[in-house]
Parts: C-alpha cells; sequence; structure tokens
C-alpha cells in the first residue's frame, strides 16, 4: 500500500513526501518523549525535594508544544500531499483509459475503472493526515516509548520492545486472515452495483417479460452473492481481533508483571512504577487506535489497488510516426493480418488494399469478422499478426494523436452524451466553425429533427441518446462523424435497425459527403451498398469474394446469392 501511494505521488511533491516523512518521525520521537518524562516528573513529585518537579515540567511543556507545531505542520502537508496525490491520480486514470485495450475494459473492470475514478476523492484526499499518519505513529510510538524506557529501566524497556514484536505479529495475522475474505467482499460489492444498475436500466424489458422481481434476476444473485461474502468477511475478521485483544491483554500483564517485580525487588521507587503504569498505558493506546484503523485499512488498500489495476492495464502500443497527410484520403492495406480475442480466432491471413477516395463495402454472414477489420483500421484494436498500413506506414507506429485523427467512425449503436444535440455533434470535432457544423447537420439531415424541437440544436438529449428515437440518435452519430475532418470514413452496420425513412437518410448523407476521404462500409442491407466502388465478401475471417458489385454478379457465388436474398426481402409483402 505505501509504495503504491508513494508512486501516486507527484514528482514535483516526492521532495516534500521525505520534509512529510522526517515530520512525522519527529513528532513520534517528541511524543515518546513526553510520554516517558512523566516518570522523573511523578518521582520528583514524591521525592524530598518536590520543587525539582518544575523542571521536569517544564521540559514536558516545551515538549508538548514542539509536537504541537510539528503536528500542525505536518497536518497541512499531509493535506497538500492528499490533493496532489487526488489530482495526480485523476488525471493519470483518465490518461489511461482511452489508451486501454478495449478486451481489458470487461463489465468488471469498467466498474472498478469508474469506482477508481468517482469514489475515491475524499479517501485520497484525507489518505495522509486521517490514515497514514496515524498509522505510522501507531507502529512507531510504542517502539520509540521502548527505546527511550530503556535508560530509566533496562529490563521494562526491553520487554516493551519484545510487546512491539508480539502486538505487531498479531495485527499482521488478524490482517492476513480478513484480507483474502476483503477483497471477496469488494469484488461482489462491486458486481452488486453493477447488477442495480443494469436492473434499473433494463425495466422495459424485464417488465415486458414480466421479470421484475430481483429475486429472479442477476441481482439476485449478486445480493446473494454480497450477503455471502459479508458473513465470510466477519467470520475471518472475528478471530482477527480476538487474537489482537488477547496479544494486547498479555502485553499489559507482562509490563505490568516487570514493573511489578522491579518495584518489590527495590529496583524501582513506588514514584516510578506509579509513572510507569502510566506510560504502559501509553504504550498500549497505539495499539487500540491501530486495530480500530484496519477497516480504513483494507478499505484504501482496495481503493490503491483499483487505481492500480487500472494504470497497469494493458495499453494499445503507439509509436512516434506521423502520415504525411492528414488532408487527403490515405491508401490502406492489410498484410497477412490475423486476430482473435482471447483464444478465437476471427481474422486469418487477410490481404487486400483500399485506394485512396474509394468507397469499400464489406458482407459476409455475422461472426465472420466485418466488424473486426473496421476496430483494426480505427486502432480500436492491434493485430495479432500482420500488419495495418495507413499511406505506406505501418499503423502501430503512429503516435495516437495522429492515429486518432485519422479515423471517423460510424457504429451500429451509437452513444450520445447527456448534453444538447450540438454537444454530441461536436464531439467529432471541438473545434468545428458554424459553417461545418451547420453542413454536418444538413448532410446528416439532422436539421429535420433540430428544426421541430423549440431548442432546436441546443435540445437535450438525455443519458445515452434515449430522448431521441433510433434513427434520430444514427443521423446524430453521422452529423458527429462527418464534422470530423478524418481521411477515413468507417460505417459499421450504421442502416441494420432503421426504418426505411432514417435509412434512406443515412445512406442519402454518406453518399453527399463531399469531403475527399477512403470509406469502408460494413452492412447488410442493399442501399448501404449499392454505391460502393468495391465489394469485399468475407467468410470465417477470410475474404472468399473480391471485386465490383457488377462483377461479383456475375460470378454468381456468394454475393450474388447475398443479393438475391436481400431482393427477395425487399419485395416481401403481406397478402391477404
Amino acid at each position: 500500500m505505501i509504495r503504491t501511494l508513494i508512486a501516486l505521488v507527484p514528482a514535483a511533491m516526492r521532495g516534500k513526501l521525505g520534509v512529510y516523512s522526517v515530520l512525522t518521525l519527529l513528532s513520534v520521537l517528541i511524543r515518546a518523549v513526553g510520554t516517558v518524562l512523566l516518570v522523573p516528573l511523578v518521582a520528583a513529585l514524591f521525592s524530598d525535594t518536590p520543587a525539582d518537579a518544575w523542571r521536569w515540567l517544564g521540559w514536558l511543556t516545551l515538549a508538548t508544544v514542539a509536537g504541537w507545531i510539528v503536528d500542525t505542520t505536518t497536518s497541512r502537508l499531509g493535506f497538500a500531499l492528499g490533493f496532489a496525490v487526488l489530482d495526480n491520480t485523476q488525471h493519470d486514470v483518465a490518461d489511461r483509459l482511452p489508451n486501454i485495450r478495449l478486451d481489458w475494459l470487461t463489465a468488471e473492470h469498467t466498474a472498478t475503472a469508474r469506482q477508481a475514478i468517482a469514489s475515491t476523492g475524499p479517501e485520497l484526499v484525507g489518505l495522509v493526515v486521517n490514515l497514514l499518519t496515524p498509522l505510522i505513529g501507531a507502529i512507531l510510538l510504542p517502539a520509540a516509548i521502548a527505546v527511550v524506557l530503556l535508560p530509566v529501566s533496562a529490563p521494562l524497556g526491553l520487554a516493551a520492545l519484545a510487546g512491539v514484536v508480539v502486538l505487531l505479529g498479531a495485527l499482521w495475522a488478524s490482517g492476513r486472515l480478513s484480507r483474502k475474505a476483503d477483497t471477496v467482499a469488494d469484488e461482489t460489492n462491486s458486481a452488486f452495483t453493477e447488477r442495480i444498475i443494469e436492473f434499473a436500466r433494463t425495466q422495459q424489458a424485464l417488465r415486458a417479460a414480466r421479470r421484475v422481481e430481483p429475486a429472479r434476476s442477476l441481482v439476485g444473485g449478486a445480493l446473494a452473492a454480497q450477503h455471502g461474502a459479508g458473513v465470510r468477511l466477519l467470520a475471518m475478521q472475528i478471530p482477527g481481533q480476538l487474537l489482537f485483544s488477547l496479544a494486547s491483554q498479555l502485553a499489559l500483564i507482562l509490563l505490568a508483571g516487570m514493573a511489578t517485580v522491579l518495584t518489590v525487588r527495590g529496583e524501582l521507587g513506588v514514584p516510578e512504577a506509579i509513572a510507569l503504569i502510566v506510560v504502559i498505558a501509553r504504550y498500549l493506546e497505539p495499539f487500540t487506535a491501530l486495530s480500530e484503523l484496519a477497516p480504513a485499512i483494507e478499505s484504501t488498500r482496495a481503493t490503491l489497488g483499483r487505481i492500480r489495476g487500472v494504470l497497469d492495464a494493458p495499453a494499445l502500443t503507439a509509436g512516434t510516426a506521423g502520415l504525411p497527410d492528414l488532408k487527403s484520403a490515405p491508401r490502406i492495406e492489410f498484410d497477412n493480418v490475423s486476430f482473435g480475442y482471447g483464444d478465437n480466432p476471427v481474422l486469418e491471413n487477410v490481404s487486400f488494399v483500399l485506394e485512396p477516395g474509394g468507397t469499400t463495402a464489406i458482407v459476409g454472414p455475422s461472426g465472420s469478422g466485418k466488424s473486426t477489420i473496421l476496430s483494426l483500421i480505427a486502432g480500436l484494436h492491434q493485430p495479432t499478426a500482420g500488419r495495418v498500413l495507413i499511406d505506406g506506414v505501418d499503423a502501430a507506429t503512429l503516435d495516437a494523436e495522429t492515429r486518432r485523427a485519422a479515423t471517423s467512425v460510424v457504429f451500429q449503436h451509437p452513444y450520445l452524451f447527456d448534453g444538447s444535440i450540438r454537444d454530441n455533434i461536436l464531439v467529432g470535432d471541438p473545434g468545428a466553425d458554424d459553417e461545418r457544423l451547420a453542413g454536418a447537420i444538413r448532410l446528416a439531415r439532422v436539421d429535420e429533427l433540430t428544426g421541430r424541437l423549440p431548442d432546436g440544436d441546443a435540445a437535450k438529449v438525455g443519458e445515452a441518446g434515449t430522448a431521441l428515437s433510433g434513427g434520430e440518435r444514427q443521423r446524430v452519430s453521422i452529423a458527429r462523424a462527418l464534422v470530423k475532418p478524418a481521411p477515413v470514413l468507417l460505417v459499421d452496420e450504421a442502416t441494420s435497425a432503421l426504418d426505411n425513412e432514417n435509412e434512406a437518410a443515412v445512406v442519402d448523407a454518406l453518399t453527399a459527403d463531399l469531403q475527399a476521404r477512403t470509406r469502408v462500409i460494413v452492412a447488410h442491407r442493399l442501399a448501404s451498398i449499392r454505391h460502393a466502388d468495391r465489394v469485399l465478401f468475407l467468410d470465417a475471417g477470410r475474404i472468399v469474394e473480391d471485386g465490383s458489385i457488377d462483377e461479383l454478379l456475375a460470378a454468381g457465388g456468394r454475393f450474388d446469392e447475398f443479393w438475391r436474398q436481400q431482393h427477395e426481402a425487399a419485395d416481401w409483402q403481406i397478402t391477404h
């Protein structure tokens, strides 16, 4: 945990971290000295010259004031470090997410990333002052008291040092007992949170299927898992707490017994023995505080683990190369490209060349790898073998900014952010001027939508675009892709779920776009591919047919069969 925290401290604050460490150690030493000063102070009060106690009281007062000054300075520095860690962590996580491989972003890891960003603010800010400082003090103060006791009473000091070892060992064993169960509990809590969100978002489908009771849904399973993990966590924590409690009682008996023996032998006076009883109580106090900090320590350990998990997630490799021209349509080449998701191969030794400015349609049965080709061109995934070349440059060597600037994508299921129509379109290019924005809106026929809305393009789309229909969301997505001045336009099944009117609007938008682009369209419907210069027919991860529409129809192969099936489906009608 400490190593992870140090790694999260910005480089500019590392020097202050060193100062904080020195001040924390100084605070511990001052408190230890102040505690042991009670022994000569009480002894002086019961001596023949009680006035000597003034001198020891002066030293105790000086130690108290010095400790207050050091603690105040340490707290201010600790909060500064906490805010620096929070700011640095949130920026690092946000910067890391766009570069993480998509296959890592499963539901579980997405929940981890969400928690790493959203729920760590107060915890990280107060981490140094509210947890790290007390933790260091609780561990080191008893040891410091034991060391300072050695000149007063060597046997008692040695016994106190032995007690430190025993008590810290008990705490370590207690933590080991509950740590695994705590990890499982944290995972089940994350899973339960995701299931609750999913349960709320899918109420329409669940109610239609008459599955509205949480116990009958995946929420019920997640809740049962969370309950079981909580019970196991308690079952592991209780023995650990009992173990530490037993160790504390044994340490108290050992030290009190040692003080009694030394007093009976005459090696300690009664006043010193009374003062040492107070010192022993002060010696044991940090261990009690440490046991109370245990839940917060495990929670923080889990938080830092989530952050570390996101920062260590596998990232797409990027180089430093650029493209000679981002304003002209590029040549795209697949050179013996293979790719798979995990152990499932999708593409095998695929090779083709897309000439600049052409429109290529990729068709084929579901699962043949059509969308995967678009993902590889867009840089969302990287080939497991072979190369994707853009204007002769290996895409894997391009820097991330150039790679993203080169492509614009229209997804089958577009996601709209909770903002206005205008804001969602400008995601494609936040720097677009009003003229280019208006052109994209007109091409995508979004103006038909904004024209009938009271707020026009300032109308809110709702979370995930729920205020718009599917066709309207797709039009906004098309406008977002067109406003981006990317030389490669990738369209993935953009019309598969649209009615005829919206399909026509989308196709018109794509064909009316006059910007110099190399276009690649994945489609199942004829309207989307009629204007293609070239067709690649994909099956089982391989290109089985390649040519123009007329050439493939004349060949009478797989594409011809696909074409005829689409025509038959288009001609189908209800008869009376």
